[in-house]
């Protein structure tokens, strides 16, 4: 059993230390991890002293802190130490891209052999759904993450629970956040608005919650068994998920909402359809979160997106 030599000639297991570090771990403070595109780790000031201490302090402290690393750009994964493919559990990358451009270089997961958790962070003012693509890289880790948590997602479209779905098959839980949501009655993406304030969390079970062409293409991932989405809504709606929520709720617009659920008989079969739909066989919770977020400051950065658009293709027309 390996063991550290105190300064006063007294030894201490090395798994007793472990123990030490890991609880310190646990209760030190670790910043805010709804602060997207920022680290969540705690500070490197809480570990450094621990580093300083002994030889086997320092080992295990390190282990420790890099058991979350954290990464602004593909070219932060290309020259980590060999450590990190035994030391790092959860991978945050933060991709402030557009997949409007050619992106040659991938996020490369090579050197995590023991990954179990992905978190990316895109810049919510980029049309940047599609960059999920460059994070399954090689197929072998990618299969084996337990855990994807995706913030600011510009387009979350079913078609991106298909590239979830393909690039990572061995997922058990699903985070996703962002602002706005896919309706399944209109089929289109919306920004959510109610009369009045919803409850802060709406959890479903049973296999029941997720929005139909979500379950749908999520269905082949047969480990998945909770999937938590978090959104932002605004007020000046016409329907109330506070008072009455009959319809379970799945991210319907309040448009669809106040046009189609008047007839209740629709109603009535709609939420049928929700118990009996195709969904992942191990699904047991649903979770929607909202957050409160003024309706103009989401449409102002789609409108910004969109002029960046133009002009981008302003620029490839004067070019040819």
């Amino acid at each position: 059993m390996a063991e550290a030599i105190h300064p006063h000639g007294s030894h201490l297991p090395t798994e007793l230390l472990r123990e030490v570090v890991q609880h310190y771990t646990r209760i030190v403070a670790w910043r805010e991890p709804e602060n997207p595109r920022h680290s969540y780790k705690p500070r490197w000031s809480d570990f450094e002293p621990l580093t300083l201490a002994s030889e086997v302090l320092r080992q295990l402290a390190l282990e420790a802190w890099f058991e979350v690393y954290f990464a602004q750009s593909p070219g932060d994964l290309l020259h980590v130490w060999p450590e990190f493919s035994i030391w790092t559990r959860e991978l945050h990358c933060v991709d402030l891209g557009t997949d409007l451009k050619i992106c040659p270089v991938q996020w490369s997961l090579r050197a995590f052999r023991r990954l179990r958790k992905l978190r990316v962070d895109f810049d919510p003012a980029q049309s940047n759904a599609m960059l999920l693509m460059r994070f399954d890289h090689p197929r072998l880790i990618a299969s084996r993450l337990q855990e994807l948590e995706v913030h600011d997602m510009s387009w979350p479209s079913p078609m991106i629970m298909g590239l979830i779905s393909d690039a990572f098959p061995g997922l058990r839980v699903l985070k996703l956040s962002q602002d706005l949501i896919w309706c399944s009655l209109c089929n289109t993406c919306c920004f959510p608005t109610f009369i009045d304030h919803p409850p802060q969390e709406i959890a479903y079970e049973k296999g029941v919650g997720l929005p139909f062409h979500y379950a749908r293409l999520l269905a082949p991932l047969q480990h998945l068994h909770t999937v938590c989405i978090t959104i932002s809504y605004d007020l000046g709606g016409l329907s109330s998920l506070l008072q009455d929520n009959d319809a379970l709720w799945s991210g319907e617009c309040d448009a669809c909402m106040d046009m189609m659920f008047f007839d209740l008989d629709f109603k009535a079969q709609w939420v049928e359809r929700k118990k009996t739909m195709d969904k992942p066989p191990a699904l047991k919770c649903v979770q929607w979160r909202f957050r409160h977020k003024k309706a103009e400051d989401v449409f102002e950065g789609l409108a910004d997106e969109l002029a960046n658009d133009d002009m981008g293709e302003d620029e490839e027309e004067d070019e040819g």
